[in-house]
Parts: C-alpha cells; structure tokens; sequence
C-alpha cells in the first residue's frame, strides 16, 4: 500500500484489508524492493504451510473445528506422528501411551487420536493425575453408590462411566501414587470394574491414554512406577520431540499462531520477520510450542502501530540469544608417511626445475645445499 496520506488510521485500514506493509510518500526505490523480497518470502512460507496442511488435510479435517492449533509440520518425526495416531485411532479400545516433555503437545495427539476414531462422538475426558486425592481415587474413577460410605447420599458415576465409549486421557501418569497405579493396572486388564459399594461388574468400554513428560523407566528403577503398568500401557506408545529437535516446523507453526492470535487479539496481520525466525530455530524452547505460542502473543501485545512487521525489538528472549560457539578443532593426528611422501615430492619437483643441480634446488625450496642433502639422505633411508 503507497499513500500521500501516511496517517494511523490509513495504515491501520490498510493492513485489515490485507496488506502487508505501507509506505508513505516520498518512498525509496529500495525500500520497496525489499518489501517486495520480504513479501515474496512470506508468500513461499504461505505456500509451504498451505501444502503440508494439504498433505495432511483428510487428517486435520477430522480432527474437528474445535481444533484452534492443529498439528502442524514438515519435519519427519510429525509425519510420523500423524501416521502413528491414525493407524492407533482404528483400534478403538488400544491404549496407548504419549511421551514428550512439556509444552510439546501431548493432549493435543489425545485429542486427535479420538477425534480420529470411529468414536469420536462419544467423551472425552481429560484428568490431571496431581490433582486426585489418593483417598478419593475409587470413587472418582468407578463412581459409588448412595450410601457406600459417610457422605454418599446420591449415586454418583466415575470417570470410567462417563467415558464410557469414549477415551479417558490421563495426564501426567507418572506422578499418580502406587496403590492408585495398581487398581488401574487390574481394571485394565480385566476391562470390568465396580462401583464402590456395589457388587455388580461393570464392562470397561473405554480407551485410555496416558501421558508423561517424566523417565518412566528412572521411575521404575527407583520403584516410583509399576514396571507391569508401564508394558500395559506401552503396547502402542508415540513420543513427541522436543520443538528444539525439529527446527524445520518453526516456521510453518510461527506462522500458522501468528494468524490465530492476531484473529483472537483483533491486531493486524503482520509477518514475522526473517531473522525472528531464524533466531527462533536457534533458541531452546524449554517451554516447546507452548513457549512459542506465549512469545509470539506477548510480541502481538506489545507492536506499536507504526510497526509493520514483527521485529526481533518484540522478542525480548530471542535479543538475549547468543550465537552458539563453535566447538574448536581439535589438532588431528598426522600420518608421517604422508608428511614423507609430502616432502619426497616437493624436493623432486625442485630437483627437476633445478636440473640436478643441489644448489639451484636448495634456493628454490629456501634451505641450504647441506640442509637439502640431509634431506636427501634421510627420505633414502625412509624409502629403503
């Protein structure tokens, strides 16, 4: 957009319209190449966003409209992700168990398994494992009867009951207590259970899939876990990587958060610079996506509205970002046969030039006549 007009609420008006920067009059001629380059860059990213969601679309698309950040990625370890959960989402009662640090999105595959499923209609019920009371877990899980114990007065349904057709997600397994992990190891495996104060079976007619960002085997090893519910649970697993291990998605999630904030925070549209997204693949993300998402929020929040695009001046973290230091190398180990043979073949190209002659030959190799027969008599020696 080019105006003689170059006030805010021109601007302003131009970028909802969609465009992607302003200049006012008088304006350089370099000035718009650049934006033109920066342009044409942002549209590749559009294009490369709007083909990985193309080679993934049948499965987005199934995920649902409550979807507001679908899995998106170019990096082969999504793909295979998204491989995983459809295959896993025909097996309708398969539990399964996600693995992968925090801020990685592990409810988000839970989600997407079950909107997968031919079960989607049914529940889904999500449950923070930290947050039961050990001394509520029975009745929580498999509900009770009125009058099973002090309190009781009506009939309550458990989780699994609520569930029931459905999946329950258990978040951050690794934390619930072991007497807890042993009566979800026998209802498992029995798929019936009871309520408390009843003596009727019930069957388990729902599919449950755990979470962790914990080393379930270092808990196992320090008897924290229940090695017999992990290999239950671990029939069918899906490990998330870290954000940092697949740098190559930054931009296409960058992207694709930068648009559903700007929506949610009514801010105008504005492509996030080059160098922000480089510096982004550079940077940890101890927190993964979610970290991205709140650091791009947080960049939308603060723009000013004489800013056109989002500079690295809205990414306070990235600022503090130092290039990596480059590991120095280390000395390798020479080979002396290579070192005589080096040598060898400069003192007989001098030789020839020099037509034999020992002293002509010592110039142009820059030694003395005596220094060049020591050499002499030392490779006849190396080459007998």
């Amino acid at each position: 957009m080019i105006s003689g007009h170059g006030d805010m609420d021109s601007v302003i008006a131009a970028m909802r319209q969609g465009a992607l920067d302003f200049f006012p009059k008088p304006f350089g001629l370099s000035d718009i190449r650049i934006a033109i380059e920066r342009t044409g860059k942002f549209l590749a990213l559009q294009h490369e966003l709007s083909s990985v969601q193309n080679t993934c679309n049948e499965l987005i698309c199934k995920l649902g409209s409550d979807f507001e950040y679908p899995i998106i990625g170019a990096s082969a370890s999504i793909k295979n992700i998204l491989n995983l959960m459809e295959q896993v989402s025909s097996a309708t009662f398969t539990d399964v168990l996600i693995t992968g640090e925090s801020g990685t999105g592990k409810e988000l595959v839970a989600r997407g398994i079950h909107c997968l499923s031919q079960n989607r209609t049914k529940p889904f019920f999500a449950i923070n494992c930290t947050a039961i009371p050990e001394n509520l877990f029975e009745s929580e899980f498999f509900g009770h009867t009125r009058n099973a114990f002090t309190g009781a007065q009506t009939e309550k349904k458990g989780w699994l009951e609520i569930a029931s057709g459905g999946t329950l997600f258990l978040d951050e397994i690794g934390d619930m207590p072991l007497a807890m992990q042993a009566k979800l190891l026998r209802v498992l495996e029995e798929r019936k259970f009871r309520k408390v104060g009843s003596n009727t079976e019930l069957d388990l007619k729902v599919r449950v899939i755990a979470s962790t960002n914990q080393d379930i085997a270092q808990k196992i090893g320090l008897k924290q876990f229940r090695d017999d519910l992990f290999y239950r649970l671990n029939r069918f697993a899906i490990q998330i990587p870290p954000l940092r291990n697949r740098p190559e998605d930054i931009p296409l999630l960058a992207d694709h958060i930068n648009r559903v904030l700007a929506s949610t925070l009514k801010k105008p549209l504005r492509p996030i610079a080059e160098d922000v997204i480089l510096k982004m693949q550079q940077y940890p993300f101890p927190g993964n996506v979610r970290e991205l998402r709140n650091m791009i929020e947080k960049a939308l929040i603060l723009q000013t509205p004489q800013e056109h695009i989002l500079s690295l001046a809205s990414f306070p973290e990235l600022l503090k970002l130092h290039p990596k230091p480059q590991p120095a190398m280390a000395p390798t180990s020479l080979d002396l046969t290579q070192l005589e043979d080096l040598e060898s073949q400069l003192i007989h190209q001098a030789m020839q030039q020099a037509n034999y002659n020992k002293s002509k030959a010592a110039e142009l190799l820059n030694i003395s006549r005596s220094g060049l027969n020591r050499r002499l008599e030392k490779l006849k020696q190396f080459l007998s």
